[in-house]
């Protein structure tokens, strides 16, 4: 197995790799990182969200007349709330686009030749970092379901743990299948060297 320097990880590596213990004779086997397509989705997304919120209070400026719509009522003096409102609207769905991809770009996996590291970021304000002996790992599932993961070779790694520990679950895995095979390997390998 090729060993990897801290210097080869992403920036994003580099910096959640402070956060894990790493002694002098282990070693940085591998990195995982989401695979870009899911930044589309994030994007394809939030920017659907921010024309249709657009499209209303452009909308609902230009019919602010209530002659316009049948209603009999004027509301032309509330025209800069309304485009305040719908500023605001779009504005918000931007920044919620922002953290969403920053969060998505964030969250790691790292396997060593002692363990394997996850950072998850469920929320802005949320981190959650779980590190498994590579010993305690069962198996390893890969899934690709659909097009889109066959075409941009991406998919789900699923690390079954022993003992009461969740399994692991990194979706967006890009080259799921070089992955699974760097995590079976270090495994082995583990399991050669300390035994069961």
């Amino acid at each position: 197995m090729v060993r990897m320097q801290k210097e080869n990880l992403s920036a994003v590596g580099q910096k959640l790799f402070e956060c894990i213990e790493f002694d002098s004779k282990e070693s940085l086997l591998y990195e995982v990182r989401k695979h870009r397509f899911g930044l589309f989705g994030i994007y394809f997304g939030g920017s659907f969200v921010s024309l249709v919120l657009l499209a209303l209070s452009m909308g609902a400026v230009a019919y602010s007349n209530g002659d316009a719509l049948g209603i009999g009522v004027d509301l032309t003096s509330v025209k800069p709330l309304l485009v305040l409102v719908g500023f605001l609207l779009v504005l918000f769905s931007l920044i919620a686009t922002g953290i969403a991809a920053y969060l998505y770009t964030n969250n790691v996996l790292l396997l060593t030749s002692e363990k394997i590291a996850q950072f998850l970021y469920p929320s802005l304000f949320n981190r959650k970092i779980s590190q498994l002996n590579i010993g305690d790992i069962q198996d390893v599932t890969v899934t690709q379901v659909g097009i889109f993961p066959r075409l941009f070779n991406y998919g789900t790694i699923v690390i079954e743990t022993s003992g009461e520990q969740d399994n692991y679950i990194f979706s967006f895995a890009p080259n799921p299948y070089i992955a699974s095979k760097a995590i079976i390997s270090a495994h082995e390998e583990y399991i050669h060297q300390y035994g069961n």
